[in-house]
């Protein structure tokens, strides 16, 4: 079933297909909200906030494009309000994230996705955003734009700049290691 029907059936009184539609649309908010945070529990956290709020006010949708997007857009709201109720510092976050060391390729692994997280981290929130938004969620500029109540141009802006800048970081990264 599209994303459209199952939306008019829920806001209809079938409640019951909202489990359908989470199950969509889990894993990719789930990954949103680790890409913001780098931590698996709190990304946890945050992914079902994101889906109480949709439950919450699903009555209210009004279909005007992605559905996914309109899904982004409550778990960045939600990410953000996290970080401003808490005052929580990533790199903090990351520290007390636990993985598995047993095997010395996941260890390589691991170390490289922190070295882009700390990158990607060292953003600020407007350009992280649009990062996270076109590569791995894979949204297209003009939809990012939409999600973010920017114009295309600004979001092309921060794109290259957050490019720039993450580009900046890596080499650096390289020339202590």
């Amino acid at each position: 079933m599209e994303d459209k029907e199952l939306i008019y059936k829920i806001q209809h009184g079938n409640k019951g297909l909202l489990e359908e539609l989470i199950k969509k649309y889990y894993d990719d908010i789930y990954k949103f909200c680790y890409y913001k945070t780098g931590n698996a529990l709190i990304s946890y956290d945050l992914t079902q906030e994101t889906f109480l709020k949709l439950i919450k006010y699903i009555g209210t949708y009004k279909d005007r494009g992605k559905f996914k997007g309109y899904l982004i857009t409550i778990a960045i709201n939600v990410c953000n309000t996290y970080f401003i109720e808490k005052d929580t510092n990533i790199e903090e976050l990351q520290s007390n994230s636990n993985y598995d060391t047993k095997y010395a390729s996941r260890i390589n692994k691991i170390e490289q996705r922190n070295v882009i997280q700390k990158a990607l981290d060292e953003l600020p929130d407007k350009q992280k955003d649009v990062i996270i938004l076109k590569y791995y969620e894979d949204f297209k500029i003009r939809e990012i734009a939409k999600i973010l109540g920017e114009k295309v141009p600004t979001i092309k802006s921060r794109l290259k700049q957050g490019i720039e800048k993450l580009s900046k970081h890596l080499r650096k990264e390289d020339f202590y290691e």
